[in-house]
């Protein structure tokens, strides 16, 4: 798929398979959340963007003959197969749901590792999986990413007071032990990021900023990235402060997606923002910036910090010089 090629039956396709499932197993959740663990609802849904691009472009009758179906089938294969062995541990086996989805994750990115060798390179690298584009800059951004976000946890350290116990983390050896654990375990869980990012940031990014410009687009993005996340809210997260976890997650999306987006812009590599994605995803446990948010001041602390950290990008050269283009595009 060309940049700028997203139409509007594939783009309503796309909303209808990613929202359909986030909203049929939303509701699920709602029935079961107080007897059950979530984690394997959060772990699962992780898919549903990729499988929404996939089944869009399946369902054009001439792009088919170009996708790489190989990959795709497996995907589609170890998503449906997760959501299925969800329902069964519920309602057959009456246990908390994940362990099977824990299991299928990973064979199943081995799996899709082989696939990825298997299907023909050009169809790999002409739908946005082209594994080997601008390494050495998506390193950096990498890099930069890190950094990033240690800044905003330390400010948010700083902020509440918790600068001393913010330091303890990283002057313990157990802190660099699970940060190199953490970059070895990629390749078996990469099936969930790559589920997102070939969503929002191959698939939506492009289909967004093509219709509203780069920055319009990119918030745009980001506020429905939020909003996706709204079961989780409300039955995993914070299910006692649905309210505070809803607006603190939208903050983090909205700005995830500025910095994700400007990344995605400059290396057009889908595995870099996925790699970003991952990362973010453990460094979790070492800010106080987690899901869990049951107070105004989170919120606002978590405002504070993004506005400091990740929205400056959107001013960046690189959103400049995308929104002068499809300005330029729009007057002629």
């Amino acid at each position: 798929m060309s940049e700028y090629s997203v139409s509007n039956k594939e783009l309503i396709i796309f909303f209808v398979v990613t929202f359909g499932f986030t909203i049929g197993m939303g509701i699920i959740m709602a029935f079961t959340y107080t007897k059950y663990s979530m984690h394997g609802f959060a772990q699962v849904q992780m898919y549903y963007p990729a499988i929404g691009v996939m089944t869009a472009l399946l369902l054009n009758n001439e792009r088919r003959k170009e996708l790489p179906m190989k990959f795709y089938g497996v995907y589609l294969f170890l998503t449906i197969t997760s959501v299925f062995f969800l329902l069964v541990e519920i309602f057959i086996f009456h246990k908390d749901p994940g362990t099977y989805a824990d299991y299928l994750l990973f064979p199943g990115s081995i799996m899709l590792v082989l696939m990825y060798f298997a299907d023909e390179k050009e169809k790999i690298d002409r739908f946005g999986l082209k594994l080997g584009k601008n390494v050495k800059k998506s390193l950096r951004y990498i890099v930069l990413f890190v950094i990033l976000r240690l800044c905003a946890a330390f400010l948010s350290a700083f902020i509440f007071g918790d600068v001393k116990e913010f330091i303890n983390i990283f002057l313990s050896a157990k802190t660099f032990t699970g940060l190199f654990m953490l970059l070895l375990l990629f390749p078996f869980q990469f099936a969930m990021f790559l589920g997102e990012e070939y969503g929002w940031r191959y698939f939506l990014q492009t289909a967004l900023q093509e219709r509203l410009g780069k920055r319009k687009g990119i918030i745009l993005l980001g506020f429905i990235w939020g909003i996706w996340h709204l079961p989780l809210n409300l039955f995993f997260y914070s299910p006692e402060a649905p309210f505070y976890s809803t607006l603190n997650r939208l903050i983090v999306c909205i700005a995830y997606a500025i910095f994700f987006g400007f990344v995605y812009m400059k290396t057009k590599n889908i595995w870099t923002v996925s790699i970003i994605h991952f990362l973010n995803n453990g460094l979790i446990f070492y800010s106080i910036e987690a899901n869990i948010a049951n107070s105004g001041k989170f919120v606002l602390i978590n405002l504070l910090c993004a506005s400091i950290v990740y929205f400056p990008f959107l001013f960046s050269k690189e959103y400049e010089k995308y929104e002068k283009e499809i300005e330029l595009t729009n007057d002629l």
